[in-house]
């Protein structure tokens, strides 16, 4: 059960588009301060998210045509065609989804990156338009995904004898365009699942929902990506399997939600981290290490 500042009317048990309609848009959400300001967001995510699609589709080619250039080509040889394609599919995502997962695990376990990061859990409403993202986040995310698919997946195409392919290319295209869709509803009051047997290896949109819980069970739990492998949550002691009709606050904090959520304006959503961040930084007062070492246990937030 998502707990929002506004009433959610949910869907009716009879089939109809418009209420339907209603359900996956309701406007009430969209009416609150939080949601106009991830709105205000969108022009600078479409140009992130390209220059991220553009990285994840050439990257690994790129990576496998230098290291061949340099070092001759691998022992190993597979021929051009469908599994010389899907080889190449497949090492470009994994290596995505590992460096996907490093670059979030740094930005909820690193005080000066949570910083950047803690705007994007300020949401008090979650809606599967659009969610705020700050650009330095998100930058540092575009270089853990582009160079982590493409260092990760480059190199398996080279150690397995895979050459590049504009085929592959375009279809990771296709497959991230997918990808993003569904991690729309990451962030949406709408359970979107793959099914109880699939949810337990790939990390399913629900899952994320808890990600953006302000209660203090969920915290820094559900790091993966959406169509990526729950291996890595299962090995870094984050993943959480919510249960049913689950309570959920939406928000960084209990203690930063509505007048008191920094965020609540753009230019605080877009300037408060810089300053926050640069305090992390500070030289620490032998009167401040104890503190600072208690919050350091308790994590960055």
């Amino acid at each position: 059960m998502a707990i929002y500042a506004i009433f959610v009317r949910e869907r009716g048990v009879r089939f109809s588009p418009l209420s339907g309609l209603k359900y996956l848009l309701p406007a009430s959400i969209y009416k609150t301060p939080s949601v106009r300001i991830d709105l205000m967001m969108v022009p600078i995510s479409w140009v992130l998210n390209f220059v991220l699609f553009a990285g994840l589709a050439v990257g690994s080619g790129v990576v496998q045509v230098w290291l061949a250039g340099h070092y001759g080509h691998s022992p190993l040889h597979v021929p051009a065609g469908w599994m010389a394609v899907s080889l190449q599919i497949a090492f470009t995502l994994l290596g995505t989804d590992i460096a996907r997962f490093a670059w979030h695990y740094q930005g909820h376990k690193v005080a000066f990156f949570w910083e950047f990061h803690k705007g994007h859990h300020s949401a008090e409403a979650l809606h599967p338009v659009f969610i705020r993202t700050h650009p330095v986040d998100m930058f540092v995310r575009l270089l853990y995904m582009n160079m982590g698919g493409g260092l990760v997946g480059g190199g398996l195409m080279y150690l397995c004898g895979v050459d590049a392919s504009t085929t592959a290319a375009g279809l990771l295209v296709v497959i991230g365009t997918v990808f993003h869709f569904m991690q729309q509803f990451e962030h949406s009051h709408v359970k979107f699942s793959f099914g109880k047997t699939l949810d337990k290896v790939f990390y399913p949109p629900h899952f994320h929902q808890i990600h953006h819980s302000a209660l203090l069970e969920h915290r820094d739990k559900n790091l993966g990506l959406t169509g990526g492998l729950c291996l890595w949550d299962k090995l870094a002691g984050t993943l959480y399997i919510p249960k049913a009709n689950e309570r959920i606050i939406y928000g960084a904090s209990l203690e930063e939600l509505g007048s008191n959520n920094p965020h609540r304006t753009l230019w605080g959503f877009l300037s408060g981290p810089f300053v926050e961040a640069a305090r992390t930084l500070r030289p620490r007062t032998p009167v401040d290490s104890g503190l600072v070492r208690t919050a350091e246990t308790a994590g960055p937030r």
